[in-house]
């Protein structure tokens, strides 16, 4: 990273509040098992005053940004950061779950997770979560998994990696049992496994001219 591309201190002051007031409006969350916490409950608790909230976050639903973008964070870090040998579906599916691992509370991100998919208006904020990872995964998986040359191609194996990994965290959700985060990670790797079978498969095809 160059020098010019570093957040200045000003800037890391910034982030670390936006993300003290997206880890209070969180826990508040999933306390209260809906998202009905107001601004200014939430501003009161961190000690801020709601125009300094609103100054970071326009509308309250995009409160979870800074929760969003350390997820991504942690799964870019621990791609760049895999040994070249591990196994790509394994790898992939730690990489979805180790923030979770580490925080070690499945009932509170169970939890929250729920409020994020079956409340609309943060649906659409998780939704937009992982635009940010299809170039990170690309590099990881062209350095394991021949991804030909078709800049398409190249970059659609990560966008289904993305939805594959939101549809595992659904499912965990919907299913409604008990245990502990192995079973979304269990989701995952399924899923990768499954996804890394087929472009193996396509990729060792011969290629065909598009009309």
């Amino acid at each position: 990273m160059s020098k010019s591309s570093r957040p200045t201190l000003t800037e890391r002051r910034a982030e670390e509040l936006r993300l003290a007031i997206a880890n209070t409006a969180r826990d508040m969350f999933v306390a209260d098992g809906d998202t009905s916490a107001t601004v200014e409950r939430i501003c009161e608790t961190v000690g801020i005053a709601p125009r300094t909230f609103h100054r970071h976050f326009p509308v309250k639903e995009d409160v979870m940004g800074p929760l969003f973008r350390r997820s991504q964070a942690v799964i870019i870090d621990f791609l760049k950061n895999a040994p070249a040998d591990a196994d790509v579906a394994e790898t992939l599916a730690r990489a979805f779950t180790t923030e979770v691992y580490k925080r070690r509370t499945p009932e509170s991100d169970r939890k929250f997770m729920t409020l994020m998919i079956h409340t609309p208006q943060y649906r659409l904020r998780w939704l937009e979560w992982g635009e940010q990872l299809c170039e990170p995964i690309t590099e990881f998986l062209s350095a394991r998994v021949e991804l030909g040359d078709d800049p398409f191609l190249r970059r659609l194996p990560a966008e289904l990696i993305v939805h594959t990994s939101r549809q595992a965290y659904i499912q965990w959700v919907d299913e409604e049992v008990g245990g502990d985060f192995s079973e979304v990670e269990a989701l995952q790797l399924r899923g990768m496994k499954m996804l890394l079978v087929g472009l193996r498969a396509v990729m060792a095809q011969p290629s065909v001219p598009v009309p």
